[in-house]
């Protein structure tokens, strides 16, 4: 099974950027590499490439690919350190002290958010600039609790969340929470890979073929009288496995096709096809993702039978 990976760049020095430039350049078949066509296809925004080069042109010259370039990028309005800080004042000031989150910053501000996250690092450390309290950072979460977070709004869209995106219904969690208990957006999404792979690789091991598994040996009993069930015949299941089905079945109900992305008020529920109560396995290929409606219909029934 293919391990799953972010749909962004892990590293964003220049040598990772140069060479996301030319694995893009050589997937569009157009004379010119515009930006919108780079930011169709790449693991790295345009204007990061643009910034950190000091321009599209230099870019594709560094990257060897000054004759894909069309013609002058469009000029953006700079803002200084001190004006992006005091356009964050003045948000906070309009909010009367409340957390200046992505989100309201965006519906206040004459100054984009993204600009101020990445002139700065991260929104954390801009706000941290100014000393300004991050949203939800009054309340400690333990890992299980931020991973659980992030799958709900990752089924929610049905893709890998935007930073931003944590700051808005159905999360809990800001993602200023996320950057001060990782250091950054990309490495808290790795931990989430890292922990759904780990149940993966877990899950992959305890599944032998029946001509090779070997006679069952004698049961020793414990001196503590206790005995480890098997986690397939558990019936909670574990957030790897639940990614690992919602991605399956395209993060919508199997049964009605509903999606929270495109259905309001659609939840989704990973469910036992053979119910658990009824001796059906917490294994891929008895778990499905049904939506909450369908979920609830269906109760302890088998496919087939009589309601």
């Amino acid at each position: 099974m293919p391990a799953f990976e972010l749909d962004r760049l892990v590293s964003y020095d220049d040598d990772a950027l140069l060479a996301e430039l030319r694995r893009v350049a050589a997937l569009v078949d157009s004379p010119c590499l515009t930006k919108s066509a780079f930011d169709k296809r790449s693991k790295a925004y345009s204007s990061t490439i643009s910034r950190r080069f000091g321009g599209w042109e230099q870019a594709l010259t560094l990257a060897g690919l000054v004759d894909r370039y069309g013609g002058p990028a469009r000029r953006m309005p700079t803002f200084t350190d001190e004006e992006l800080l005091s356009e964050l004042r003045a948000v906070s000031e309009r909010l009367g002290g409340a957390p200046v989150t992505i989100e309201r910053f965006s519906q206040y501000a004459a100054v984009n958010a993204e600009t101020v996250r990445r002139r700065f690092g991260s929104w954390w450390s801009a706000l941290k600039e100014v000393g300004l309290a991050i949203s939800n950072l009054g309340k400690r979460y333990s890992d299980d609790e931020y991973f659980e977070n992030l799958l709900v709004v990752w089924t929610h869209h049905g893709r890998q969340p935007k930073y931003g995106e944590m700051d808005q219904p159905p999360s809990s969690i800001s993602s200023g929470a996320y950057e001060a208990k990782w250091g950054t957006w990309t490495k808290a999404l790795l931990a989430f890979l890292e922990r759904v792979n780990s149940d993966a690789q877990q899950e992959a091991i305890e599944i032998v073929p029946v001509e090779r598994q070997q006679k069952p040996r004698p049961v020793q009993r414990r001196q503590s009288g206790a005995r480890r069930v098997k986690e397939e015949d558990q019936r909670q299941i574990k957030l790897g496995l639940r990614y690992q089905v919602l991605k399956r079945d395209r993060f919508r109900c199997v049964l009605c096709g509903a999606s929270p992305a495109t259905h309001l008020g659609c939840v989704l529920h990973v469910d036992h096809v053979v119910p658990w109560s009824r001796g059906g396995k917490t294994v891929e290929e008895n778990l499905r993702s049904l939506c909450e409606a369908c979920n609830l219909g269906k109760g302890a029934i088998l496919e087939g039978e009589a309601g």
